[in-house]
């Protein structure tokens, strides 16, 4: 199982702004907690330090507690948008610009 959405993140990391896509990605899975972004897709620049994705968090690596408080939460968009945003540790921010969902395997 995973969340999915899309997400604008804004670079504070210099030399992530200098990449191109693939080098990008390859930062942007790094940027979440414990390796759990499984998938990156529609990656686009906005601006210069801005770009958005859609990203896909996996769940399977999450505490059990913490994984069944967000399967709970399934339709309630606010806490899954608070899980992929307390997932980013990467210098920079991340905003979710849509709401995200579980999506099955």
């Amino acid at each position: 199982m995973f969340v999915e959405g899309e997400v604008e993140i804004s670079v504070k990391d210099a030399t992530a702004v200098l990449r191109d896509d693939h080098d990008k990605k390859l930062w942007l899975q790094g940027a979440f907690k414990d390796m759990s972004c499984y998938r990156i897709s529609g990656l686009a620049d906005i601006a210069t330090r801005k770009f958005k994705a859609t990203v896909a968090l996996k769940l399977d690596d999450r505490p059990p507690e913490e994984r069944d408080a967000i399967l709970r939460s399934r339709n309630n968009p606010m806490e899954l948008r608070r899980f992929m945003e307390r997932m980013f540790v990467g210098k920079g921010a991340i905003k979710c610009t849509s709401d995200p969902k579980i999506k099955e395997t």
